[in-house]
């Protein structure tokens, strides 16, 4: 006789769950890192969202409020979402307390190459970046953004950092 192992679940269901019955394995996804997509449908709010990427400032084009970072499909995936009309691969973020937290809705990660990308910012998220500074960015999906790292940089409660491969 052949035994199957119940398998279920994906990131909205695990995170309401507290009661699996007889399943043997759950397939929650992004269920660690949570991301834009997840605080879109509504299973998390952008508080819990524990994954971001920090990419370097290399240009920037006042004339069109845009920065342009080291930071592409390589590191973000092709993956997007449309908020407010606005096709996006990331929004700016910065860490308020032991979270981020977006700066606004107008300040997204608009168009992807290999390895830069397109950030069009509202007036005060471009003023305050200069080239060479490091923007922080909460990916649409982090499944992919967390895949394609090699380490990650984890703080703890306490704010201690660790490098993890």
């Amino acid at each position: 006789m052949r035994t199957f192992e119940i398998c279920s679940g994906d990131t909205p269901c695990c995170s309401v769950s507290d009661n699996f019955g007889p399943i043997d394995a759950i397939s929650p996804g992004n269920f660690v890192f949570y991301d834009l997509m997840q605080n879109q449908i509504g299973s998390c709010a952008p508080a819990n969202i524990a994954v971001a990427m920090s990419c370097p400032v290399v240009d920037k084009y006042p004339e069109r409020r845009e920065l342009i970072i080291h930071g592409g499909a390589i590191h973000f995936s092709k993956e997007s979402m449309t908020e407010n009309g606005i096709t996006h691969y990331g929004t700016v973020a910065h860490k308020v307390d032991k979270h981020w937290e977006p700066l606004g809705n107008d300040s997204h990660l608009i168009k992807l190459s290999q390895e830069h990308g397109i950030i069009r910012c509202s007036n005060h998220v471009f003023k305050n970046y200069n080239i060479g500074d490091t923007i922080t960015l909460l990916p649409v999906h982090s499944c992919l953004t967390a895949n394609l790292m090699k380490q990650y940089r984890l703080t703890d409660r306490n704010g201690t950092v660790k490098m993890m491969k």
